[in-house]
C-alpha cells in the first residue's frame, strides 16, 4: 500500500510567478494554486488565472469553453503534476528605471 501524497501549500520566491496544484491554505482541500513572490504584481497572478483556469465565452454564442486546466484534465492529464514558474527578467546592470 503506498502512502498518500503531502500536499503542501506553494509560496513562489521573490520575482516569481508560480502556477501549481497544492493547498491554497491549512485545512482546504487541494486545488490548483496560483501565487506571486515580492516584485510580482497580483496582476499578473490574474492574467495567469484568466487564461489558464477561466472558462472562455464564445461571444454570440450560448456556451462557454473550457479552461486550459479543464482541457488538460478531459484529455487525460494528471493535473496534480501540473507546476508552471515564470521569473520575471532582471533589466541589464547599465539601465535605470
Amino acid at each position: 500500500m503506498s502512502a498518500a501524497k503531502r500536499v503542501r501549500i506553494p509560496t513562489a520566491k521573490p520575482g516569481e510567478l508560480l502556477v501549481c496544484y497544492g493547498r491554497p491554505a491549512r485545512g482546504e482541500d487541494p486545488d490548483v494554486c496560483i501565487c506571486w513572490g515580492e516584485g510580482v504584481s497580483k496582476r499578473d497572478g490574474n492574467l495567469a488565472h484568466y487564461h489558464l483556469a477561466t472558462e472562455r465565452p464564445h461571444f454570440g454564442k450560448p456556451q462557454v469553453s473550457p479552461s486550459f486546466i479543464e482541457e488538460l484534465h478531459a484529455r487525460g492529464y494528471d493535473i496534480t503534476t501540473l507546476k508552471l514558474s515564470v521569473r520575471k527578467r532582471q533589466p541589464p546592470p547599465d539601465q535605470t528605471l
